[in-house]
């Protein structure tokens, strides 16, 4: 799903989310690993010239991160490991994460369904059910943060019929500027954590190869080292996930009320009643997917100039 209202390389989105990720761990990198893990042409200048040339390093650093936002991003809902399922090794990892990802939804699900659990806890299942995981347990993904965030790309073809990943950037451009900085600041949110989490795993496998050539340690430092940085990077994955449902509210919000302004723009009639919208969102996702307008169909609107002097 695109971004919008990104008004510049410095803009919060890009210093908050992928600049200050970048930046940490390199100054991480500079405080903790040995003499010989830095480069000489840095460790040649004053501190103070240090900072600012790692600050550089960084801004370069965060644009990478930027432009390979989306595949990081699918690295971390685990489509990678989908994809390799079929080998023997990477399967039985994607096995696994399968397993564990389907016994919390059917644990979610026994309590939503439980007539003998109080209307609290079934309430509070139902709502992580609808934040936490798409409606059907075939769609499952292997990580926590992807199978939140199907569970919003999936939310209005569910509910209007409507297919979320092909009409978010057509809606995106209708939405007004506050309705935008909501979605923007819950992406950004996002990407700290998601950024975060992949610099601190790099710092981790930098300090371990530093370490292991430059300065041999006992045994239980080289526990700290696998350890530490690893299962911190871990936590940070884990708290993205309330970031990724707080993105989901905003583009499950945004669609919701603009889906109909869509239809108007698009110059689709306006539905009658619940089930011809999703009848005619059915039509739509052709239409938008495929670039099959169908104009011989009852999609369209019949009321418009266009419309009539074509018919001329």
């Amino acid at each position: 799903m695109g971004l919008t209202s990104v008004t510049g390389v410095f803009s919060r989105y890009f210093v908050v989310g992928f600049f200050l990720p970048a930046y940490i761990a390199l100054v991480s990198l500079w405080v903790f690993a040995t003499s010989a893990f830095i480069p000489n042409t840095l460790a040649s200048h004053s501190q103070a010239t240090q900072v600012l040339i790692l600050g550089a390093v960084a801004l370069v650093a965060a644009m990478a991160l930027s432009g390979l936002s989306y595949y990081i991003t699918r690295i971390y809902e685990g489509y990678p490991l989908a994809s390799a399922a079929e080998w023997p090794l990477a399967g039985r990892v994607y096995e696994r994460a399968i397993a564990g990802q389907s016994r919390r939804y059917d644990k979610l699900c026994a309590i939503r369904d439980d007539k003998d659990a109080t209307p609290s806890e079934r309430t509070r299942a139902a709502t992580r059910l609808d934040q936490w995981f798409p409606k059907k347990r075939s769609a499952l993904l292997p990580t926590r943060v992807g199978n939140a965030i199907r569970a919003f790309e999936r939310h209005s073809n569910e509910r209007w019929g409507l297919d979320g990943v092909t009409a978010w950037p057509r809606i995106e451009a209708l939405l007004g500027a506050d309705e935008r900085e909501l979605v923007v600041d819950a992406k950004t949110n996002l990407y700290v954590f998601v950024n975060s989490s992949l610099a601190v795993f790099i710092v981790g496998v930098c300090l371990f190869v530093d370490k292991a050539v430059n300065a041999f340690r006992p045994l239980w430092e080289w526990a700290l080292y696998l350890t530490i940085p690893f299962r911190l990077s871990y936590i940070l994955y884990r708290a993205a996930i309330s970031p990724a449902t707080q993105w989901g509210d905003s583009v499950r919000s945004s669609i919701d009320l603009h889906r109909l302004e869509l239809y108007e723009k698009l110059g689709v009639r306006a539905p009658t009643s619940f089930s011809d919208e999703r009848e005619l969102a059915v039509k739509v996702n052709k239409a938008l997917l495929f670039a099959h307008p169908l104009l011989n169909d009852a999609l369209w609107r019949t009321d418009t100039p266009e419309f009539e002097s074509d018919q001329r």
